[in-house]
C-alpha cells in the first residue's frame, strides 16, 4: 500500500478527529462562535508541516492555523476543514548574544522567550498584552502593544522568516533580502501604526507581506528576531484626572516632539495609557481604592529612576502625584501591570456574559488628528447616551462603552458591550461611525490586532473593494486554492 504521507497515520500524536478535543480550539478573545472542524493536526516539527500542507493541498482541504487563541478578531477559529496547533513548536533553537538575535519556533510564548533572553541580559522589545501569546500568531498580525510607543512593533524586530507556502515550498526570508517578484497592491498605507491588510510599500522586502499577513499566505516555522539589552530601572506611573480632557491633554503636552519637554527624555518612555471614567468603574469592584472623584486615569512607564519630573506637569494638568499610583519596585510593578492587564480581562468577561461578539475599535489616527477623533467617540457616545455602569438597571440605554488603550501612539479601543440583542445594530452602527471617521483623518482600522473574522467591512470602508481586489491577487499567487485560513483579512473568492 502506497503512503504518500506516512507519518499522519501516528493518529494518537498528530492527527486528532475527537469532538471534544476540537472543540477546544474554538475559542479566542473575539467571542465569535459557531466554529467547527472535521480534525486537528499537531505537528512536532517543519517536515510534519511540509506534508499536512501537501496533504491540504492534493485534498483541496481548507487548513486553518491555531497559535496561542489570544486573538480578539476569530483569526484562529475555522469554519470548515482542518486545523493545525502550532503548541508543540516551542523550541528556542538560538540566542546570539553579540549579534542580539534569537532565533525561535512560532509557538514559544513572548513569556518563554524573554524569560530565556532576560539571563543573557537581553529584551525582546515587543510587549503585546498578553505574554502567554505565541510568537507565530504576533507576527500573523503584526502585534503591538503598550511599548510599542517607544519600541514600535512585531514588524520591527523581524530579521527572519523560515515559511511553509501551501504547496510545501519553502522559502528562507531575510531583512534586506527577496524582493516580491509580482506586483504588490498600489493602495497607500495609512502613517500610523498599523495591522490592517497586506503590507505593500515600493521597494518592501517580500519577508513584510508575510507578517501581518494573518496566515493566509504561509506557516512560519522558524523566526528570527531582534533583542535589545534588557532596561535599567524603571518607575510606574497611574495618575487620576478631574476629567477626561484634561488627562487626553497631559500626554498631548507631555508627547514625543515637544521640545519644552526635552528634560523628561522622551527616548525612555516605553507608553503612555488612557483609561477613561467607565474603565474605571468597571475596575472599582477589584479595586476598591480607585478615587471616588477620578474621571479618567493616565498609566504611564519610563526607563528612569527620578519621578520628580512628573509632578510639575501633572499639577499643571489638574492631577496630584500624591493621589498617584507607583511602581518603584518589582512588586508594586507588578500589581500596576496586573491593574493594567485587568481591563481586557474584564471587558472579555462582560462580553461573555452577554453571549456577545466582541465589538471594539482597534483605530489608530495620525498624531495631529488625535483629539479631533477622541471629540468624535464623546460626542458619538454621549449622542447615543449609552450606559455608565453595566449593573445601573435604572438607566433607560443597554450599551456599555469603554474607552482605553495606547494613547501616546494616538491608539485607542472602543468597546460597545450590547446588554441585548435588540442593541446589536446600533453597537455596529456606531462602531463603523467610528470607522468612517478615522478612514477620513487618514487613520486605520486596525492598529494591532488584525482583521480576522469579524472585521472584513471596516477594511472595505479603508481600502475600497479595489484595495481587496488586490489583496485576493496577492493570495491567489501563493494559494490557489485558497487553502490556508479561509475568511481571515477578507471573505473566501472562489475562482469562477
Amino acid at each position: 500500500m502506497s503512503r504518500a504521507f506516512p507519518f499522519l497515520y501516528n493518529e494518537s500524536v498528530l492527527k486528532k478527529k475527537d469532538p471534544d478535543i476540537i472543540q477546544g480550539y474554538m475559542e479566542d478573545s473575539s467571542n465569535l462562535s459557531g466554529g467547527f472542524a472535521q480534525g486537528l493536526y499537531i505537528p512536532e516539527n517543519e517536515k510534519d508541516i511540509v506534508e499536512i500542507l501537501r496533504e491540504c493541498q492534493a485534498k483541496n482541504t481548507p487548513l486553518t492555523i491555531s497559535a496561542g487563541q489570544t486573538g480578539t478578531t476569530g483569526g484562529c477559529i475555522p469554519f470548515g476543514g482542518w486545523l493545525l496547533s502550532t503548541q508543540k513548536l516551542t523550541k528556542i533553537i538560538d540566542i546570539n548574544t553579540k549579534e542580539k538575535t534569537a532565533v525561535v519556533q512560532p509557538g514559544t510564548t513572548l513569556e518563554e522567550i524573554n524569560a530565556a533572553v532576560k539571563k543573557e541580559g537581553l529584551l525582546y522589545s515587543p510587549d503585546p498584552t498578553e505574554k502567554k501569546a505565541m510568537l507565530g500568531g504576533n507576527v500573523a498580525t503584526n502585534a503591538s502593544g503598550g511599548r510599542g510607543y517607544r519600541f514600535g512593533s512585531t514588524r520591527d524586530w523581524i530579521r527572519r522568516l523560515k515559511v511553509v507556502l501551501p504547496s510545501g515550498e519553502m522559502l528562507d526570508l531575510k531583512r534586506g533580502g527577496i524582493k516580491p517578484s509580482f506586483a504588490i497592491p498600489n493602495y497607500k498605507m495609512p502613517a500610523t501604526k498599523n495591522a490592517a491588510g497586506y503590507f505593500s510599500r515600493p521597494g518592501m522586502d517580500l519577508i513584510d507581506l508575510f507578517i501581518g499577513a494573518e496566515g493566509t499566505l504561509g506557516i512560519a516555522t522558524e523566526i528570527e528576531i531582534a533583542l535589545a539589552p534588557v532596561m535599567g530601572e524603571t518607575i510606574d506611573l497611574v495618575a487620576f484626572f478631574p476629567s477626561e480632557e484634561q488627562a487626553v491633554d497631559f500626554v498631548i503636552k507631555n508627547n514625543k516632539g515637544d521640545d519644552s519637554n526635552r528634560r523628561l527624555n522622551q527616548s525612555t518612555i516605553n507608553f503612555f495609557e488612557f483609561l477613561d471614567e467607565n474603565t474605571l468603574q468597571m475596575l472599582k469592584k477589584s479595586y476598591p481604592h480607585i478615587p471616588s472623584d477620578a474621571k479618567a486615569a493616565i498609566y504611564i512607564e519610563q526607563e528612569t529612576d527620578r519621578i520628580e519630573d512628573w509632578a510639575e506637569r501633572l499639577e499643571a494638568s489638574g492631577a496630584s502625584i500624591d493621589t498617584c499610583w507607583v511602581g518603584m519596585d518589582d512588586a508594586q510593578k507588578e500589581e500596576l501591570a496586573k491593574f493594567r492587564h485587568a481591563i481586557p480581562e474584564h471587558i472579555n468577561e462582560i462580553f461573555k456574559q452577554h453571549h456577545s461578539i466582541k465589538l471594539a475599535t482597534d483605530i489608530a489616527v495620525p498624531a495631529d488628528k488625535f483629539k479631533e477623533m477622541f471629540d468624535y467617540y464623546k460626542s458619538q457616545l454621549q449622542t447615543s447616551n449609552l450606559k455608565i455602569n453595566p449593573n445601573d438597571q435604572n438607566h433607560k440605554s443597554n450599551i456599555f462603552s469603554i474607552k482605553f488603550g495606547h494613547i501616546g501612539e494616538n491608539h485607542l479601543h472602543v468597546n460597545l458591550v450590547p446588554m441585548s440583542e435588540k442593541d446589536i445594530p446600533t453597537a455596529k452602527e456606531l462602531i463603523m461611525c467610528f470607522v468612517k471617521k478615522a478612514v477620513s483623518l487618514g487613520g486605520t482600522v486596525s492598529a494591532e490586532h488584525g482583521i480576522g473574522k469579524i472585521k472584513h467591512a471596516y477594511l472595505k470602508e479603508m481600502y475600497g473593494q479595489a484595495g481587496i481586489d488586490e489583496m485576493v491577487r496577492v493570495k491567489r499567487n501563493f494559494d490557489p486554492q485558497w487553502i490556508l485560513n479561509r475568511g481571515n483579512i477578507f471573505q473566501y473568492y472562489p475562482k469562477d
